[in-house]
């Protein structure tokens, strides 16, 4: 059986109004590894009897950037485009392939992915076609109308192996894999969500499937790497699953649970990367910090030590929870836990240790920001916390404010002007690179959020889907229209990023340092 993975090309989504500038209202990450795949193609080929290749279309031919539709949004229209390879690139590999595997995170990629099955399935109509990630599995229906034929609803570690090894038996039943929706003579069939896999049992990232692409690894998450920073980059994940309940977040519906890997397991993952020359972690945990309230503190520094031991950089693309980091019996920063984790060395002329971070300060806007989510803390003690890591001589620190709630107005938005611009004053201060990065407050399947109020957004996810992501607006405020609230946002980075850096961001859909 041969078994095809393909990372599809980014969306490039433009905001066009007459008389106004073109904005693209989506952030554009393209040269980075893409964990979904390294999984899914590492768990294809245990399976015996399966060859795997795989396409990453978002980092190559970024020039590339086909127009696929057009709607009408508030006084202008969106122009949505797919930017990378084009799908005629990838014929021979459809030709080729037995099955069929894309991971749809973002609903913002729908339609990309609904045009992508339909040609898919016109080169070869004998391909099965199975999809993952956060959006298929709580729309599992519409994929399917799609014309895909299973869905991994959760954790596809071992979903997605079951499947491939009764594919490979030639049965038709499925109804006893937990963690699959299917179309049966008409009739759904959804056998729930998989969730709580064991993290030492997942196989190491396939690396030599896309060895070719590795040299292409060499940006991060909202920026770019410092330059004494090590490239290539590789995305590390040590847990999985988080215990706080954000209502706009996916991970505890489609997780579960916190849970974490040994030791062995890391160390195992950390020895492959530096087999293919890489020393410089992106580490993507949501929360390896919660690691403290589940009483691994000893396993959370033995973790940094071993990461310091072998030499690596890394940088926290997700953020520490910053609440983890406060020391309530000392009613004061975590310096212990802070110097561990935020620290480095300079050995043999590179830089060992922590270089950078996204703190998710998340909710500048209110007064008091701990009574948005439990995870936060005031915003005296948020500052606090910065400063024990910035003292650590970190480079960089991005930070966000995620506006468009609800009860947003000119009020909350200048209070989250004010406080980005003092927390890149702080920054500043210690000799590294502040990055503000607003973001919406976007309202997605499979979160709480989504379940009270997907329905009510003026722009259904049904007919707009490219508006759901976090710089664009399918709903307005009790203040703002949709268009209004765009616009408050543009503000917001006018008074907290500069010209540049505005221009930049507006113009491409990514983010730079000054």
């Amino acid at each position: 059986m041969n078994f095809l993975f393909v990372e599809l090309p980014s969306l490039h989504l433009v905001w066009r109004r007459s008389g106004l500038e073109d904005r693209v209202c989506n952030v554009i990450r393209t040269n980075y590894p893409k964990p979904s795949a390294l999984l899914v193609c590492a768990i294809a080929r245990e399976v015996p009897g399966v060859n795997v290749k795989a396409v990453d279309m978002k980092i190559h031919n970024q020039d590339c950037i086909i127009l696929y539709r057009e709607f009408g949004y508030e006084d202008g229209i969106m122009i949505a485009s797919r930017m990378g390879s084009t799908f005629e690139s990838v014929i021979s590999q459809l030709e080729w392939a037995d099955v069929l595997a894309l991971t749809i995170n973002p609903a913002s990629w729908a339609n990309i992915a609904s045009d992508f099955i339909a040609f898919a399935k016109q080169i070869n109509p004998n391909l099965k076609i199975m999809v993952g990630g956060s959006d298929a599995m709580f729309r599992a229906e519409t994929y399917l109308r799609f014309g895909a034929d299973f869905i991994i609803r959760g954790e596809g570690e071992y979903v997605g192996k079951k499947l491939l090894e009764r594919l490979m038996s030639g049965s038709n039943k499925f109804n006893d894999i937990v963690g699959l929706a299917y179309y049966d003579n008409g009739r759904l069939v959804d056998t729930g969500i998989s969730r709580g896999c064991n993290l030492d049992d997942t196989p190491l990232q396939a690396l030599d499937i896309f060895k070719d692409d590795i040299p292409l690894w060499n940006n991060n998450i909202e920026a770019y790497v410092p330059t004494n920073i090590r490239k290539p980059l590789a995305f590390l994940f040590m847990t999985q699953g988080c215990n706080q309940a954000c209502d706009f977040c996916t991970t505890p519906q489609k997780y579960g649970r916190l849970r974490f890997r040994s030791l062995a397991r890391i160390r195992k993952e950390l020895e492959l990367f530096i087999s293919y020359g890489i020393h410089t972690l992106n580490i993507w945990d949501d929360s390896l910090s919660s690691l403290l309230r589940l009483g691994e503190r000893d396993h959370l520094i033995a973790i940094s030590n071993m990461i310091h031991e072998m030499g690596f950089a890394y940088e926290f693309s997700q953020g520490m929870v910053i609440k983890d980091l406060w020391d309530v019996e000392h009613n004061c920063p975590d310096y212990e836990i802070i110097a561990r984790l935020y620290g480095h060395t300079i050995r043999d002329g590179q830089w060992v240790g922590c270089y950078g971070e996204y703190f998710p300060t998340e909710f500048l806007q209110e007064v008091n920001t701990s009574t948005i989510e439990r995870k936060l803390m005031t915003y005296d003690k948020e500052l606090e916390v910065m400063r024990a890591i910035l003292e650590q001589g970190v480079q960089e620190l991005s930070y966000s404010c995620i506006v468009g709630r609800a009860t947003d107005g000119d009020t909350q938005f200048d209070l989250a002007a004010q406080r980005l611009n003092e927390m890149t004053e702080i920054v500043e201060s210690y000799g590294a690179k502040g990055l503000a990065t607003p973001f919406m407050f976007s309202i997605l399947p499979g979160t709480i959020l989504g379940r009270k109020e997907l329905t009510n957004c003026q722009y259904p996810i049904a007919d707009f889907p490219e508006l759901y992501q976090f710089n664009a607006a399918p709903h307005g405020t009790q203040h703002y229209s949709p268009k209004e609230l765009m616009a408050a946002k543009d503000k917001l980075e006018s008074r907290v990023l500069n010209f540049g850096q505005c221009q930049k961001w507006w113009q491409t859909g990514r983010y730079q340092w000054k």
